[in-house]
C-alpha cells in the first residue's frame, strides 16, 4: 500500500495514532463509567441508558445511510476539484436531514409516552426512563445535522480532528452527570442531560471546522438539488436497507433482553456489551479512515491500487482485532471479578460469546468502502436486511424456545454474522472488482490465527497464575501483548506490511 507523497502519508499516520489514542482513552473512560453507573443507579436502571441508545440507532438509520451517500460523493466532488457540485450535494444532505429530522418529531413524542407499555422500566423508573430517552432522542437530532458537517472531515480524511471532538464531547457527557449525581440524588435522566449537552458540543464544534477545513462549501439552501436527492436516495436506499439490516444483528439483542428476559438480564447483559461496543468502535473508526482513500483511488481511476490496498486494509484489520479480542476471552473472567465484583465473574462465557467472532466480523469492514466507492450497495443491503431478520428470529427462538437466556441472544448473533461475512462480504467484494473469489476470504486468516494463540495463552495464565488484583492483571496481560506483537511482528506480517508500519511510525511527531 503506497501514498501519493509524504504529507498523505503522515496524515494517515496521524489519523491511526489518533484512533489508538481515543480508542485507549474511550476504554479508559467505559472502563471506569460502567461500574460508577452501576453502584450509582443499580443494574436494572443502569440498563436502560444502553438501551436508549440502541432505539436511537434505529431512529438514525435515514440519516446515517443519507450521510453515507453524501460523504462517497463529496469526497468524489472535492478530490475531483468540482466546488459547485459539492456544494449541491452539501445543500442538497443539509436541507435533506433538517426535514428528516423534523417528520420524526411526532414518533418520538408517541414512543416517549408510550415507553413504559413497550420496555419493561423498574418500578419508580417511569419518568426518569421517559426523561432519558427524551434527551437521547433530541440528542439524537442535534447528531443528524451534526453529521451533514462533520462529514467535511470524513472527505478531507482529518479524523485526527473527529477524534478529538469526540474525546471532548465524552469528557463533557461525563463531567455533566457526575455534577448533577454530586448535588442531585443520581437518576438515569441526569445521564441524558450529559448526553444532550455533549451533543450541542458536537453540533457547534463541527460546524466550526467544516468553515475552516471546507471553505468552499457554503450553507445555501437554493442549492438544494431534487436530481441529486434522486441521486443520493438512490444510493442512501440501499443503504438504508442495509443500515436496517446491520442494527438487527448489531442493536437487537438489548432490545430482545429488555422485553424477553427483564430489565435486570438486560442490564447484566449491557455492562458486559461495553467490550464488544468498544472493539466495533476501534475498527470502525480505523475503517473510516481507509475509506476516503478507497473512494479516492477510485476517483482517480487507480483501481490496482484500491485492489491491493483493500486486501492489505483487511489483512491488517484482522490481526489488529484479533490481539485484543483473544485477550478480552483469555483473560475475562478474573477481569470481570475485579471490574464489577465476583459476582460477575459468571458472565465470562457470555463474554466470549460476544466478541470472539469479531476477529473476522471486523476484519472486513475495509470492504465496505469498495461497496460505497463502486456504488455497489443494492446487493449487500438486501442479504443484510435478511440475515439481520433471521439473527432476530435466531435470538428469538434460543431464549424463547431453547430457554438459553442471554447466551441465546449472543450465539444468535455470532452465528449469523459469522456467516454473511465469512461467505457473502469478502467473495462479493472480489466479485464487484472481478478478482478471484478467495482473494479477501485468505486476508482473514492470520487474524483468526492471532485470536486463537492469544486466546489459549491468556486463559492458559488463568489456569497457571493467581490474578486477583488489577497489577497482576495488567503485567500477565501486557506481557502477552508484547511478546504476541513481537512474534507477529518478527514472522506474521508481509514486508510490504513492516514497511507501512514503519513508514508512518516517525510521521507522529512532524507537524
Amino acid at each position: 500500500m503506497k501514498f501519493s507523497n509524504s504529507k498523505n502519508q503522515q496524515q494517515f499516520g496521524l489519523n491511526v495514532s489518533s484512533n489508538l489514542v481515543a480508542f485507549a482513552i474511550n476504554l479508559l473512560i467505559g472502563l471506569w463509567l460502567t461500574p460508577y453507573l452501576i453502584r450509582n443507579l443499580g443494574i436494572s436502571s443502569f440498563g436502560l441508558i444502553p438501551l436508549a441508545n440502541s432505539v436511537t440507532s434505529y431512529m438514525s438509520i435515514i440519516t446515517l445511510s443519507l450521510n453515507g451517500a453524501v460523504g462517497r460523493f463529496l469526497a468524489i466532488d472535492i478530490q475531483r476539484n468540482k466546488a459547485d457540485e459539492a456544494n449541491i450535494t452539501f445543500n442538497t444532505a443539509l436541507i435533506g436531514s433538517i426535514f428528516i429530522t423534523g417528520a420524526s418529531l411526532p414518533l418520538v413524542i408517541g414512543m416517549v409516552i408510550g415507553l413504559p407499555y413497550i420496555f419493561n422500566i423498574p418500578k419508580g423508573n417511569e419518568w426518569a426512563a421517559q426523561l432519558l430517552f427524551l434527551f437521547v432522542l433530541l440528542s439524537f437530532f442535534i447528531s443528524s445535522i451534526e453529521s451533514c458537517f462533520s462529514v467535511s472531515l470524513w472527505a478531507k480524511s482529518r479524523f485526527d480532528l473527529i477524534n478529538v471532538i469526540e474525546i471532548l464531547s465524552n469528557v463533557i457527557k461525563i463531567i455533566t452527570f457526575v455534577v448533577l449525581f454530586a448535588f442531585i440524588k443520581p437518576g438515569i435522566w441526569q445521564v441524558g442531560i450529559g448526553i444532550f449537552f455533549s451533543a450541542i458540543f458536537g453540533l457547534i464544534s463541527y460546524f466550526l471546522l467544516w468553515k475552516k477545513i471546507t471553505p468552499e462549501l457554503f450553507i445555501a439552501p437554493r442549492q438544494f438539488d431534487r436530481s441529486r436527492v434522486r441521486e443520493l436516495f438512490g444510493m442512501g436506499g440501499w443503504m438504508v436497507v442495509n443500515q436496517i439490516g446491520s442494527l438487527l444483528f448489531l442493536n437487537i439483542d438489548l432490545i430482545v433482553a429488555n422485553m424477553v428476559l427483564g430489565a435486570k438480564s438486560a442490564g447484566e447483559y449491557g455492562s458486559i456489551l461495553l467490550f464488544s461496543t468498544l472493539l466495533r468502535g476501534l475498527a470502525g473508526t480505523v475503517a473510516s479512515v481507509l475509506s476516503p482513500i478507497i473512494v479516492g483511488k477510485y476517483a482517480l481511476n487507480d483501481l490496482d491500487s484500491m485492489t491491493r490496498f483493500s486486501a492489505q486494509a483487511v489483512r491488517l484489520m484482522a490481526i489488529a482485532v484479533g490481539l485484543p479480542v483473544g485477550l478480552i476471552c483469555g483473560l475475562g473472567g478474573p477481569f470481570l471479578q475485579l471490574w464489577l465484583g465476583k459476582n460477575y465473574g459468571s458472565l465470562w462465557f457470555l463474554l466470549v460469546l460476544m466478541v470472539f467472532h469479531l476477529s473476522i466480523n471486523l476484519a472486513v469492514l475495509p470492504l465496505f468502502g469498495i461497496q460505497t466507492a463502486l456504488n455497489r450497495v443494492k446487493i449487500p443491503g438486501m442479504v443484510t436486511l435478511v440475515m439481520g431478520i433471521i439473527n432476530l428470529l435466531l435470538a428469538l427462538f434460543f431464549t424463547i424456545v431453547l430457554k438459553w437466556g442471554a447466551y441465546g441472544i449472543a450465539a444468535a448473533a455470532a452465528i449469523v454474522l459469522t456467516l454473511k461475512n465469512v461467505i457473502f462480504t469478502p467473495i462479493y467484494g472480489a466479485y464487484i472488482q472481478k478478482m478471484p473469489w478467495y482473494t479477501y476470504i485468505r486476508t482473514v486468516v492470520p487474524g483468526v490465527v492471532i485470536t486463537l494463540l492469544v486466546g489459549l495463552v491468556s486463559f492458559g495464565s488463568t489456569l497457571l497464575m493467581r490474578i486477583d488484583s488489577w497489577v497482576s492483571l495488567i503485567f500477565i496481560g501486557g506481557a502477552i501483548a508484547v511478546l504476541c506483537l513481537g512474534v507477529l511482528f518478527l514472522f506474521g506480517l508481509k514486508e510490504e506490511d513492516k514497511t507501512l508500519i514503519l513508514g508512518f511510525l516517525p510521521s507522529f511527531g512532524k507537524s
